[in-house]
């Protein structure tokens, strides 16, 4: 399943944001344009959590970091008050999405509170906090692209939609955390906790420290039961919200490695990409995630 060189109705702002996810984040490009006309609220959504998400890497300081999330909490306020636009494309299809499908403001509150951890880390000392970090960046992201695509659906259906995007996106974000891990202690974050010397000697020998493998398989193990939720709701979920599910399309394969005692945290997720294109083309198809 190919990207498409335009996305639908040529909207300029979305074709700018298709082309910020080709470059950072194609697999989630792949999965807005399954949602047809509605995609260019997905690529904007995808495009303004690309930046977020980047900001802590990009940053030369935490103080730099800081003022780019308060660019973002000033436009996204300016949007729900009915402003205009800020000079980034990511912000008129957001702004269309929050008048048609009315996207709830706490979210992407709770998303950049979340956001604001990472220039200093993020690094947990607790495993709750760790949890309400995924809830609030995967959890949240998710449930904003459920309802970008339910506008005009019954309170009910959202009701069962936003349950079940909150459970597969607190998933998805363990299994984007897992397979960020390397990145993630190359950079000084410790998003679970590394007690010995000898833990941090062999993480940057490139190998998964013991002692790191039972906490692993925990938040994996995790991840899987929050998966089974959300499947166990996948019936009584609108189709038309498919599209948004499918961004969490990998997070039972690198959950289920990352569950087993031997898991590598340096390769035992990786998978061809032919496999990984093959899987998403399907699930796209049937629309089961």
């Amino acid at each position: 399943m190919s990207a498409p060189a335009r996305v639908p109705a040529h909207d300029a702002d979305a074709e700018a944001c298709a082309e910020l996810l080709r470059r950072g984040d194609p697999d989630r490009l792949r999965t807005a344009l399954a949602a047809g006309d509605k995609a260019p609220r997905l690529l904007g959504l995808y495009a303004f959590n690309l930046e977020v998400a980047r900001i802590a890497s990009a940053a030369r300081e935490p103080i730099l970091a800081q003022m780019r999330l308060q660019w973002w909490r000033d436009a996204l306020e300016r949007l729900h008050a009915g402003g205009a636009a800020a000079d980034h494309p990511a912000l008129a299809p957001l702004a269309e999405a929050m008048a048609a499908a009315r996207l709830d403001r706490a979210l992407f509150d709770r998303y950049l509170d979340a956001r604001a951890l990472d220039p200093e880390g993020p690094s947990f000392a607790e495993e709750g906090a760790l949890h309400a970090y995924l809830a609030d960046t995967g959890g949240a992201l998710m449930r904003l692209a459920a309802r970008a695509l339910l506008d005009g659906a019954d309170a009910d259906a959202l009701a069962v939609a936003d349950e079940a995007a909150a459970h597969m996106g607190w998933a998805s974000a363990a299994a984007n955390l897992t397979r960020a891990l390397p990145a993630l202690y190359a950079r000084g974050a410790e998003p679970l906790p590394l007690d010995a010397p000898a833990d941090r000697a062999a993480m940057a020998e490139g190998r998964t420290p013991p002692a790191l493998r039972p906490a692993l398989a925990a938040l994996a193990r995790a991840g899987l039961g929050r998966l089974a939720r959300a499947r166990a709701l996948r019936r009584r979920v609108p189709r038309a919200a498919a599209p948004a599910f499918l961004a969490g399309w990998e997070a039972e394969r690198i959950l289920r490695a990352a569950a087993r005692p031997d898991y590598d945290m340096f390769s035992g997720h990786q998978a061809s990409e032919f496999r990984r294109r093959g899987s998403l083309a399907l699930r796209a198809l049937t629309g089961l995630w």
